[in-house]
């Protein structure tokens, strides 16, 4: 395999928790293969008279907590000189990203997950289309639509579209003389976009499981577990990461996702599941790679890259 020049579109290198990121992972594997690994962030690619460009750096990269990265020289590269682009970084997926996923589409450089797919696969509606496999969930503005729709559940937790790691989320009871009122004040907060609703499921409290799916196949899971009394299982509000094992209702949720996955392109995505309910589907940076090896052995970055290598042959 020749060496490839490999650039990862991400968040500031300095800004990863080195013990769980996985675009860390990523690049580490990537370096011991000989692959050139260089970084940037979105503000700094730009489209410059037909050709698109970043301020680019490579970067030697490890698990060191005191020092995890070591960059080059900053270079203004055209996209075209990398063999490869990941996409990393982290939502919020507002127009600053959807902008930048159109000047990745220029490139012929191989851009994984694609651009297009990255539009196309709404990390929490794209659930829509497996309504059979979700709990109850309702999008949309309309205050009073939404109290009755809550009204058919004892609980309901709120979402905003957009934004990642449990950060506006909030869970309400339909029953409280000021669901209204609190309703109102989270869907004006969240601009202009519909925000989602979904039936609380108290089989939360026995966590959250993020399964893995690399090229169309469950690759693993991990157990996502709340803690200090908050309903949210995600890392960035407080939970903590667990062993899990793959069930029979993972796999079968896999199969139903796979196919829009592998029509979009997208190679590496992680999907959330509550006792056996698809809850959310992670296209632009999942996460957890580092705590799925760490507890069952199991190689993500090394079976991501195995693909990629065949991929730009």
């Amino acid at each position: 395999m020749k060496t490839l020049r490999i650039a990862v579109q991400m968040d500031p290198i300095e800004t990863m928790v080195v013990e769980r990121d996985t675009s860390l992972a990523l690049m580490i594997e990537a370096q011991a293969r000989g692959h050139e690994v260089w970084w940037f962030t979105p503000n700094e690619v730009f489209f410059d008279c037909g050709v698109v460009k970043a301020r680019a750096r490579t970067a030697e990269v490890s698990l060191n907590t005191q020092g995890h990265y070591r960059n080059g020289p900053d270079q203004v590269r055209a996209l075209d000189d990398f063999d490869v682009i990941l996409v990393r970084q982290d939502p919020p997926f507002d127009m600053g990203y959807v902008s930048n996923t159109y000047l990745l589409e220029l490139t012929k450089a191989l851009v994984l997950n694609p651009p297009l797919g990255i539009r196309n696969i709404s990390e929490k509606m794209s659930i829509l289309h497996f309504p059979e496999l979700t709990p109850q969930t309702w999008v949309g503005r309309d205050v009073e639509a939404l109290e009755q729709f809550a009204r058919r559940f004892d609980q309901v937790v709120l979402k905003v579209l957009y934004l990642m790691g449990g950060d506006g989320v909030i869970k309400l009871r339909a029953g409280d003389a000021d669901f209204r009122a609190r309703a109102g004040k989270f869907i004006e907060a969240a601009g202009r976009e519909p925000i989602l609703a979904q039936e609380f499921l108290p089989a939360v409290s026995g966590g959250d499981k993020r399964v893995f799916i690399l090229d169309g196949e469950a690759f693993g899971a991990i157990r996502r577990m709340p803690t200090g009394g908050d309903f949210r299982a995600n890392l960035h509000a407080g939970g903590v990461a667990e062993p899990a094992e793959l069930e029979t209702s993972d796999k079968e949720i896999v199969a139903a996702v796979a196919p829009l996955l592998q029509r979009e392109g997208i190679l590496f995505a992680g999907i959330d599941v509550i006792a056996g309910k698809l809850i959310e589907i992670n296209v632009t940076s999942p996460t957890l790679v580092q705590e799925l090896k760490r507890f069952s052995g199991l190689d993500l970055p090394e079976a991501f890259w195995d693909r990629v290598e065949a991929m730009a042959r």
